[in-house]
């Protein structure tokens, strides 16, 4: 029996370096005013908006819906969950220290799933159209824009964030990056009604302590 098992570890500080966010570039005053000036759109129409983007990215990028939840999907709890984040991201656009206790739980996510930064650009296509649907004329050619400008910071400092996790995880004894093959090595009856798997790597690298 083969499994393959992703190595996400805790990952949880890395949207810090030394204590500090990392450096990216400056976004303009103007990007910055604009970005804030639709906050309170989005606070009236950011869950229809990212409604749109699920419905856009799983139509036009089918491969990437194995990275998101299906029952929250369901029950609309992920479209409202990132409405939050955006709205909460457009508001403190010009002071992301703010985010700093969300961001980490973001990144922790991301690489438990292997979020890769090639998923970025779908991501941002994908969300730049839906507001366009949604928004319809009020969605300018300045906010877009502006949008695709901030969405670019954001998806900078998460793919660097996310790089550092995968790269201690990979530096760690018996550590890897991405997936890897494991088989069943043995069971182990527990009890009636509970039975422990061990897996070892296909590959007979070294093996990482699960933690």
């Amino acid at each position: 029996m083969r499994t393959w098992i992703r190595n996400h570890g805790e990952g949880r500080n890395q949207v810090r370096h030394d204590g500090r966010f990392h450096e990216h570039a400056m976004l303009s005053k103007q990007t910055i005013a604009i970005v804030k000036s639709t906050v309170p759109v989005l606070q009236q129409c950011g869950e229809q908006i990212t409604r749109r983007f699920y419905d856009r990215l799983f139509s036009e990028h089918p491969q990437v819906k194995a990275y998101f939840n299906e029952a929250h999907q369901a029950v609309g709890t992920q479209p409202r969950a990132l409405a939050t984040a955006v709205l909460a991201y457009a508001a403190h656009i010009d002071k992301l220290e703010a985010l700093k206790d969300a961001l980490p739980v973001i990144i922790q996510k991301h690489a438990a799933l292997d979020v890769r930064p090639e998923h970025y650009p779908i991501v941002g296509q994908c969300l730049l159209a839906a507001i366009r649907d949604v928004l319809g004329a009020a969605a300018t050619g300045e906010i877009i824009n502006a949008w695709a400008e901030a969405y670019g910071q954001l998806a900078d400092l998460l793919i660097n964030s996310e790089e550092a996790v995968y790269r201690q995880n990979e530096s760690k004894p018996g550590g890897w990056r991405g997936a890897r093959a494991f088989r069943v090595a043995r069971k182990q009856a527990e009890s009636d009604v509970i039975t422990s798997f061990y897996f070892e790597p296909v590959d007979d690298g070294r093996r990482q302590r699960a933690e």
